[in-house]
């Protein structure tokens, strides 16, 4: 799986929310039962796969007598002298957040909580086995000094992880089958090949990469014009997010209120993109559109000429107002915690007004992902 590159910093590492712990499976499991009856149910599922660099659960807990609802990023973190450290960016969502994203394809876990101590939680799932975890060394070695030292520790061991018990329970579940598995990457020799044989002498072969933000639609991009460059080929990009409308434009929309729905399909005026793309086909020049995202204005910033490929690329790439079938059309197979996670990231350190990560996730969760979902559900 190809991975974009985020450069991490010191000052940058600070931002994000990080947990370390140890995880422990005790010797006489028995002897933990009394902390059961004071435990609450929790379930929770997976929208990621364990071969994937970040892991994206949401869960469902009936504690203090409400049920609550929370979405949580991590990646695969780091052996420590103090533990397993990760990141781990976790939002509060809704009920309905939570049903519409809980199918019978997603790997479910279920289990009874304890906190016996204070940054030390016994877990009692459903398949019987019990695990123990500590964020508290002060606390973990009152616990030791309850219990005796009879436990042994498995921190960094695949099977103590919750997403691959998930991933696990389900296969058991369902004949052998894996969830969520990652797809092949787009190959761009492939589409290199395809853009070759669909060539026609005289007329533009115009190509759209679509896919999620994260999924690395901009590396392949890069690619499909090196490689097209090596065999003499003219390319050029036009790109949904240079057709987005501004704030201006957005805010006198929405009756002078706010805009906050940034991946909504009206933010980027493909109407336009389709008039711009016509005038490629027919030979003549249009002019070059960005996004200003310092204010969030559009801006013309000079012209492009026509060219024998013309690759549309963005999350908007198949939108029915610029698709034909006589184009070439590609999806990104990224999954979707891998692109969550890259887009969280590249935002707390390219967009500041994005610096807080819980309100990222929550955004993408809420917003992005639902958008998304929608206009896939109408290309051509």
């Amino acid at each position: 799986m190809s991975v974009e590159s985020i450069p991490i910093t010191n000052e940058f590492e600070r931002k994000i929310p990080h947990e370390v712990e140890h995880k422990y499976i005790p010797i006489f499991p028995n002897d933990l039962e009394v902390y059961r009856s004071n435990g609450w149910p929790i379930e929770q599922f997976y929208l990621s796969h364990p071969s994937e660099s970040f892991s994206l659960r949401l869960r469902e807990e009936f504690k203090d007598g409400a049920l609550h609802y929370e979405a949580t990023l991590k990646d695969t973190g780091y052996i420590t002298a103090d533990g397993i450290a990760s990141m781990e960016i976790t939002t509060p969502v809704s009920p309905e957040l939570y049903q519409l994203y809980r199918s019978p394809d997603t790997p479910v876990l279920r289990k009874i909580r304890a906190e016996p101590l204070p940054g030390v939680t016994i877990d009692f799932y459903e398949d019987g086995l019990v695990q123990v975890e500590s964020e508290s060394p002060a606390n973990w070695l009152e616990f030791v000094r309850l219990h005796g030292d009879r436990f042994v520790e498995v921190t960094g061991d695949r099977s103590s992880d919750n997403e691959w018990k998930a991933h696990l329970s389900f296969r058991r579940s369902n004949n052998g089958s894996e969830a969520l598995k990652p797809r092949a990457d787009l190959a761009s020799k492939d589409i290199i090949n395809d853009i070759l044989v669909a060539n026609k002498p005289g007329e533009p072969t115009i190509v759209h990469i679509g896919g999620r933000s994260g999924s690395g639609k901009s590396t392949i991009v890069r690619e499909v014009q090196a490689g097209l460059g090596n065999l003499g080929i003219e390319s050029i990009v036009l790109s949904t997010d240079d057709y987005h409308r501004g704030n201006t434009w957005l805010v006198d929309y929405n009756g002078g209120e706010a805009w906050t729905k940034w991946d909504d399909a009206v933010v980027y005026d493909t109407a336009a993109l389709a008039i711009d793309l016509a005038e490629l086909r027919a030979g003549r020049p249009i002019w070059q559109r960005s996004i200003d995202f310092s204010v969030c204005e559009p801006k013309i910033t000079g012209t492009i000429q026509p060219a024998p490929v013309v690759i549309i690329e963005g999350i908007y790439a198949g939108s029915a107002d610029i698709a034909s079938p006589d184009h070439l059309s590609y999806e990104m197979t990224t999954p979707f915690a891998t692109c969550v996670g890259r887009r969280l990231l590249r935002d707390m350190r390219e967009r500041p007004k994005f610096a807080d990560p819980v309100a990222s996730l929550s955004y993408m969760l809420r917003e992005a992902e639902p958008a998304y979902r929608n206009q896939s559900k109408v290309r051509v």
